[in-house]
This record gives C-alpha cells, structure tokens and sequence, in this order.
C-alpha cells in the first residue's frame, strides 16, 4: 500500500464518491479560497484506490485555541472504497503522512468531527493528540416527525410568524443565493468564534459552475413581503444533512421569528427527503462554554451528545501537559 499526496486539482486521480467534506469539488473549493491549502491524501493498491482524506493547511488568526499562524485540520476520517479491508490501518497511515508534514512553522493538528470516536482513538493517542470533550447536537429524523418533537413554545412561534406573513423555501436563484449570501456575511462579521468561511467557497458549495444549484447543499430563504430576513445552509453527505450556518435578523423582525424559520426550513426538508439525521454543526462547544444557541437548538428536539475532538501542539511540553489532565 502507498501513499500518494496532492496539492493542485489539476493532478488529482478519480477518486471514490462518498464523504462531501472529502470530495475532490471540495479540494476545489478550498484551493480556490485565501487562506486556506488543500492536501488530499490518497491510499492505493495496485493501482486500486482504497481511500482519500483531505487535510487543510490554514493561516489566520484564532481566540480557541489561541494561535496566529499555520495550522493543520481535519474533518472526518475521510471516504473508504469497498476494497478497503482495514480502514484504522490506513487511517493510521494517514495521520503518518500529517506528523511527518508537521514542523515547527505550524502551531497544531487538530481532528474534529469524528462520529466514532472509538474507531479513532487508539491511533490518536498513539500519536500523542490529546482528546478534548466537545458536545454535538442532532435530531433524528426516521423515528418521530420533527413537528413531534418541537417544544410548545417552538410550534407556537412557528404558526405566529407564518400567521403574520413570513414564508421560507428553497433558494431558486442565483440573485436569491448572492443576497442571502450578504446577509450572512454580515450578521456573521461580529461572530468571533464562529467564522464564516470565504464568499467563493459557500457559492461553489451551492451553485455549480453552469450556474445550477448542486445536489450537496442547499440554501434555505425567510422572506417577508418579498426581503430576505434569514437563510441557513445545510450540506447533506450520504444519509445525513448537517446544519452549516443560520442567521436571521430577530432584532428588526423579533414577531416573525426568522432565525427559528431558516433552522425549520433545513430540518422540514431533510425530514421529506429522507435523511435519517440533521447535525448543527455550529452547536459543537467545548465542554463548559455556555452557548445560547445551543439552547435554541434543543428546543427543536434536538439531542446533546458528548465527543471528541483532538490536538497535537508543537510544543512538546504542552502537550504532556494536556496530556495529564485529559487523558
């Protein structure tokens, strides 16, 4: 087995359909952005591809942890082929790959957003990561109607703000898109620890380059009397949908609820099509930040879960340290 790393689209082999957030439309994406370079990681067999993983190298400034540099971060545990007999072996393999690009120009590693948190663990922390307890927040959407799970109050503004003449639906336009999009961007600015991601990269995540919406995310609209009060951004990987960004303008417009109408929106529309879950993504915290909008998610039935993301530091002394206490 070896080992293949990428850094421009034009070299990339075709590659397995599966996980979004490692598709070869997302290196695309993230090697278009400022900032931000991708590595896509490619395990082959005799010439079979057995899996891919994407890495990011990212440069900017951060309060948690505080960092102004280069930083590494992955999403996942990347896509797995069918061929694959031993995926912890080439996951393995691949954190390998990430060490040995590690130097001391680049403050840390970190790994979120691992579902199983068992399937990782042992190459983590054979690896010196240390384990950080963070919260994830999903609804399940096979089992109960989503309306049967919103609290009383919930269903309450809901029937209000479409009573006093909201409505949502799903962006259908390209002007539609770019204005929402300038929303976004502006309630987002003053959301320190919730950074929006370049204009260009939600734009390619939605419209594909003859201008048609894409089949891996959709933008959902509040309107009122034909203005655009709130949006949200959800991206669907297999059977999943996950929650990107919402935002509505509940100051200008606090009758109409707009900010619980775009959440709604995602969550009504991943329950018709069929997927089996909705991810907030924005709802992963630390263990003892508090968060409103935490809160604000709970009330749609949502269900807290405890996991784990992971850090390696370039400083060894700190990372003993972490160590000790967390491990």
């Amino acid at each position: 087995m070896r080992i293949d790393i990428y850094t421009r689209s034009s070299e990339l082999p075709t590659l397995a359909e599966g996980d979004f957030y490692h598709s070869a439309q997302m290196f695309r994406l993230i090697e278009k952005s400022s900032g931000s370079k991708p590595f896509m990681l490619v395990a082959t067999e005799e010439g079979e591809e057995l899996a891919h993983l994407i890495i990011i190298k990212r440069r900017g400034a951060r309060l948690l942890p505080p960092v102004v540099g280069f930083w590494y971060t992955l999403y996942g545990t990347g896509t797995y082929t069918p061929r694959c007999s031993d995926r912890e072996e080439i996951f393995s393999r691949f954190i390998d790959k990430v060490s040995d690009m590690f130097d001391i120009r680049h403050s840390y590693i970190e790994v979120i957003g691992i579902n199983d948190p068992r399937f990782a663990y042992k190459t983590l922390s054979d690896s010196e990561f240390v384990p950080i307890r963070d919260h994830r927040i999903y609804i399940s959407l096979h089992s109960r109607a989503p309306e049967e799970r919103l609290t009383r109050k919930y269903r309450t503004h809901l029937r209000k703000a479409i009573e006093r003449g909201a409505t949502y639906a799903t962006a259908q336009t390209v002007e539609e898109i770019d204005e929402a999009l300038h929303l976004l961007r502006n309630y987002y600015r003053s959301k320190i620890r919730r950074p929006l991601p370049p204009a260009d990269i939600l734009r390619g995540i939605l419209i594909d380059e003859e201008g048609n919406a894409t089949h891996n995310a959709r933008l959902f609209t509040v309107k009122l009397r034909g203005k655009i009060i709130g949006c949200s951004i959800c991206i669907y990987s297999g059977d999943r949908a996950f929650l990107a960004y919402s935002c509505g303008l509940r100051k200008s417009y606090p009758l109409h609820y707009p900010g619980l109408l775009g959440v709604w929106a995602a969550i009504e529309n991943a329950h018709k099509e069929g997927r089996s879950h909705i991810e907030f993504l924005e709802s992963r915290t630390l263990v003892g930040i508090r968060s409103g909008y935490k809160n604000f998610l709970l009330n749609f039935g949502g269900k807290q879960v405890s996991t784990l993301r992971w850090y390696r530091f370039k400083w060894n002394l700190f990372n003993k340290i972490l160590r000790a206490i967390y491990v």
